[in-house]
């Protein structure tokens, strides 16, 4: 047996038909896809690398003294250090761009 025809999304007058869209179960666990099962492996991993460092660290930097925990200092770090690599990435193309 052949399964039916699916209907186009518009009528023949070029409307949009009304009919509420329903996904079965099966269908929505055929959308999970690795960037998925990768973004909750490392949501995982990040919460677990937070729990193994709340130790409060002492921080010097250009006379200031600052008490952080352990994995906010290093997030942070993380965060510049992917900033200043896309500003870096940036500004090194757009130079080669108009060197041309």
């Amino acid at each position: 047996m052949s399964e039916p025809q699916p209907r186009p999304p518009y009528d023949r007058q070029g409307n949009e038909r009304a009919e509420p869209k329903s996904r079965s179960f099966t269908d929505a666990l055929r959308q999970i896809n690795a960037r998925m099962v990768l973004g909750v492996l490392a949501a995982v991993a990040l919460i677990v690398f937070i729990s193994q460092n709340t130790n409060e660290t002492r921080v010097n930097f250009l006379g200031w003294d600052w008490d952080l925990p352990l994995f906010l200092l290093l997030l942070i770090t993380i965060v510049l250090s992917v900033v200043c690599t896309e500003i870096a990435g940036w500004y090194m193309g757009r130079r080669r761009r108009s060197s041309r």
